[in-house]
């Protein structure tokens, strides 16, 4: 071989393809066999450092912004934001999420939730709103509450929870009733501030003219006492009318408080017999920074004892509120006519009128009037007149419905149930 042609085939030798040989098949390496024995991978495809990553900086470190409805803050390295959904949106200006601004004044123990357990009332609970004493399943269980002084209503023991669910629980006592939550309010049995016999629900609260009349006495006669009134009137009391005069009967409750049940109350007792008398439904405030649940029932009932009480208040502020049981705040129904008052049904769970009471006719008694419920008004009491020196008694007029009020966020009100009577609505107020 001449030299130049040594030369010219050492220098091929080198760089191969530029002297038109084909290119030698790329180095392997063995990647574990992920996709069988041994796979090929170009050594030019693997990186150089598999553990390199871009730091570089996707958000501003520890700002915190508004992007619709969503709140996302920036970590301090700048890469990474955590994002919360406002239910409530969000507040550009300052910026944070909008928060609810509780009726009655609760903001400041609303704001004090979050730091707060969660609230177990197992299957069955009592709290007393004088004491703030918590029992579930017969054992005591610390619940922070503090209680606020109102103006023309009744004092308001505030219950402060992070989140709660509930089954059975009577709630006793003479203040109302409020319960403020960061999450949550589940109510799967029946939450009840109702009246019981004689005693009226925690927060029932007479004003001007809406307890009933008193019954009125005659000789072998007794009218018949009125029935309480809050959202509507009362029922009135029969007329007694004998051979030794007339008893009139004791007149209908009127109307009062207001349909934003600010201040926060309950309602009116029925007319006495003696000291006797059917007491008003309670009140009952459910605040959820998140939504309010209710597949049991939320109940305010009057008694109905003598003349029937009144329904009670109740109000649900939360962005959403589900209700598939239901709300109730329905008045007891009147008494019948006897010696002694034969006692109608409390008001029920349902939206049908509590049954008046039955007269003992073979003495001369007469039926009450039925409780008011749904759309439908408390009832009278039937009146009787006899001849001469014989019995005459009266029935006792049926209690009025209650007020069931709520606040919400635009269309954030979700019922397959009930409510009785129907409730008001508003707005759920902001901050």
């Amino acid at each position: 071989m001449s030299g130049a042609l040594f030369v010219r085939s050492l220098v091929c030798a080198w760089v191969v393809a530029g002297c038109g040989f084909p290119r030698p098949p790329p180095l392997v390496v063995d990647d574990g066999g992920v996709d069988g024995p041994v796979d090929a991978v170009p050594v030019d495809a693997v990186p150089l450092d598999s553990t390199a990553t871009d730091a570089s900086p996707s958000c501003t470190p520890n700002q915190v912004r508004c992007d619709g409805n969503d709140l996302r803050r920036c970590n301090a390295e700048g890469t990474a934001e955590a994002t919360t959904t406002c239910a409530l949106g969000c507040n550009v200006a300052e910026p944070r999420c909008v928060d609810v601004n509780p009726s009655n004044g609760l903001a400041a123990l609303l704001d004090m939730t979050a730091s707060e357990p969660d609230l177990d009332l197992g299957e069955s609970a009592t709290i007393d709103t004088n004491s703030g004493t918590v029992m579930v399943d017969g054992s005591s269980v610390v619940v922070k509450s503090t209680t606020i002084v109102q103006t023309s209503a009744p004092p308001l023991r505030v219950f402060i929870v992070r989140s709660v669910t509930a089954a059975d629980v009577k709630i006793t006592g003479s203040n109302a009733f409020a319960l403020v939550s960061n999450g949550d309010v589940h109510v799967g049995a029946v939450f009840a501030a109702s009246a019981v016999g004689f005693a009226a629900g925690p927060g029932g609260f007479n004003s001007g003219a809406c307890r009933g009349g008193d019954q009125v006495v005659i000789a072998r006669g007794l009218s018949g006492a009125g029935g309480g009134g809050f959202g509507l009137s009362g029922g009135k009391g029969g007329t007694a009318v004998n051979g030794n005069g007339t008893a009139p009967g004791g007149a209908a409750g009127s109307a009062t408080g207001n349909a934003t049940l600010v201040p926060l109350r309950g309602g009116c007792d029925g007319g006495k017999v003696g000291g006797t008398f059917a007491g008003g439904g309670g009140a009952i405030q459910l605040v959820s920074r998140t939504a309010i649940v209710v597949s049991g029932v939320v109940a305010a009932n009057g008694s109905g004892i003598t003349g029937g009480g009144s329904g009670g208040g109740i109000l649900l502020e939360a962005p959403r509120i589900d209700v598939s049981g239901g709300v109730v705040a329905n008045g007891g129904g009147g008494a019948g006519g006897c010696i002694g008052p034969l006692a109608g049904e409390s008001g029920r769970l349902d939206a049908m009128p509590a049954s008046a009471g039955v007269g003992c006719s073979a003495s001369g008694g007469v039926d009450g009037g039925s409780g008011g419920a749904g759309n439908t008004g408390a009832t009278n009491g039937v009146s009787i007149s006899m001849p001469g020196d014989s019995n005459a008694y009266a029935g006792f007029g049926g209690g009025g419905v209650g007020r069931i009020r709520v606040n919400t966020a635009p269309g954030g009100l979700h019922t397959t149930g009930l409510f009785s009577p129907n409730p008001s609505t508003g707005a759920l107020a902001t901050r």
